[in-house]
């Protein structure tokens, strides 16, 4: 099972079920997810287990926040913000490796 860092607050959102996407670029080890897969995202201090649901892809960040829920990317922030906070985290370099968005679903905890 692959493994993804994520921060804690992204995590908490997604343990208790209120981001259901997750943004990141085409490096090649996204590129590669597949829907039905199970993946760890682990913070700093925890790890969960998450089911990806769907996968999409994207040429650009803009083109994604026009089709996809930003409120399911980071919960209570508006569209402006979320794209402000996603071009931070993936600057146009990156940006052109594609955008891929996995709908997610946080596994029960045992």
């Amino acid at each position: 099972m692959r493994l993804m860092r994520v921060k804690q607050q992204y995590l908490d959102l997604i343990r208790n079920g209120q981001k259901t996407l997750e943004v990141r670029v085409g490096y090649p080890n996204i590129r590669t997810i597949q829907p039905g897969e199970r993946i760890k995202l682990a913070s700093r201090t925890e790890t969960i287990v998450i089911r990806v649901k769907d996968i999409r892809k994207y040429p650009t960040l803009d083109g994604m926040l026009n089709d996809e829920d930003s409120n399911r990317i980071v919960p209570g922030l508006t569209k402006a913000q979320v794209s402000r906070r996603l071009k931070k985290i993936y600057p146009r370099h990156l940006e052109k490796l594609g955008v891929f968005v996995l709908e997610i679903q946080a596994e029960p905890q045992n």
